[in-house]
This record gives C-alpha cells, sequence and structure tokens, in this order.
C-alpha cells in the first residue's frame, strides 16, 4: 500500500500543534524530518533536542532524512522507535559501512538517499542492506523548488536497475516537489511514498486537509 509523509520543515511552528491534530485526524503514515548540518547541504534543519521532545506529542512515525555528514554519530542519538525510517546519503560517509552496521545492529529501517547527480549503479551492494530507496527529484537542503526534468528518466532507469539486481520491489520514496500531477506519474512508474510538502499540502505554511485526504485517496 502507498503512503504519504508530511514534511515538517514546511510547517509553521507556530500553528503546529494544530497542525499535528490535522495529521493525526488524517492517519498520514509518517512526519518527515529533515536534519540539515550547514555542511553536507547549505541549509540548517532541526535539532535533536527538538526533535527527540516532539517525538513525545505523537505516535506518528518519523521518517528521518539525514542531510549530514557522517551520520554514524547522529543515529545513535535520535529516539528510534519500530516504525521508523532513516535515510542517509551515500556522498555524506567516509564510513559507509560502518553506519549500515548501525543500522543493522539497532534493526533500523534504512533508505539509501538518492542526490538527482547520484549514479543508480551505487546499488550494486546495497540492496540486502536497505528497507528501500529516497528518491530526491530535486537537489536537497531547501522546500519549494521545482522538479529536475531528468528524474523521471532516472525513476525509470532506477525501477530497470532493481529488476537487475533482483529486488524489483524494493520500497521507494520520492522527496521534491510532489504536487497531485508529481505524484501521480511517480506513483505509476512504481514509487511507494510521497513526501508532501509546499507543492501538495502546505501553502503559505498553512496546511490544507482536504489536500491530504484527496491525496490519500489518488494514491
Amino acid at each position: 500500500m502507498n503512503k504519504i509523509s508530511v514534511s515538517i520543515m514546511c510547517a509553521d511552528p507556530y500553528n503546529f500543534s494544530k497542525d499535528l491534530e490535522i495529521l493525526e485526524e488524517c492517519n498520514v503514515d509518517y512526519l518527515h524530518i529533515d536534519i540539515m548540518d550547514g555542511h553536507f547541504v547549505p541549509n540548517l534543519g532541526l535539532g535533536l533536542d527538538y526533535i527527540n521532545k516532539f517525538r513525545k506529542h505523537t505516535n506518528i512515525p518519523f521518517d528521518y532524512h539525514l542531510m549530514i555528514e557522517n551520520p554514524d554519530k547522529i543515529i545513535p542519538k535520535l529516539d528510534l522507535r519500530e516504525d521508523d525510517l532513516v535515510s542517509i546519503h551515500f556522498e555524506s560517509s567516509y564510513r559507509l559501512e560502518e553506519t549500515l552496521d548501525i543500522a543493522k545492529e539497532r534493526n533500523i529501517k534504512l533508505f539509501l538517499a538518492m542526490n538527482p547527480g547520484t549514479p543508480v549503479r551505487i546499488l550494486r551492494s546495497a540492496p540486502e542492506w536497505l528497507a528501500g530507496i529516497n528518491f530526491m527529484t530535486v537537489n536537497p537542503g531547501f522546500a519549494g523548488q521545482q522538479i529536475l526534468p531528468t528524474s523521471y528518466k532516472k525513476m525509470s532507469r532506477l525501477k530497470n536497475y532493481l529488476k537487475e539486481l533482483g529486488c524489483p520491489d524494493l520500497t521507494i520514496e520520492v522527496d521534491g516537489n510532489m504536487d497531485l500531477e508529481n505524484i501521480e506519474v511517480f506513483k505509476n512508474l512504481g514509487a511507494n511514498i510521497f513526501v508532501l510538502g509546499t507543492s501538495s499540502i502546505y501553502k503559505n505554511h498553512q496546511l490544507n486537509k482536504d489536500e491530504i485526504i484527496k491525496i490519500k485517496g489518488m494514491i
């Protein structure tokens, strides 16, 4: 079953307690948590203390996107729960195998985030470690970007390559400019999880409940 993940960085922090009530009422599948260090991407995201405190106010699973250098130093500090997802970037660590070992030891549902410039062939030896792919249709770091035109063909290449590797059903999350039209396109291309933000459910930082319901109905 396809799922949605709502990006917290697109929300207005002053309204978020009300937003959280709406998200829980709509039974969204994940809350997408962008963690950025200002080095791996040119932006800063939510801090660990804030995230771990926020976690106590909801039972919605977290979908962590670690846009940071050396994610193996941060993963042990997260308040991880059974249904959470954690995405790391291939380019973010000089010790990727150590990060994979940590994920395996802690039974983490680990996703590999793929930037627009990340070749699909990096997956050659990875699928047995992974719960899924976080497929970026924009360069990571900022909300509200336009989808890169090359994303559609790359998604097709990714699906074909996963078939070659013997894991055609590996979960694929799509992150970046997921408006109604692009959700439909990427659903047909084989995506399973859709990250929603300013292109779909947040307009001027105001959460639109009707759009959430519409998207849940179409996926």
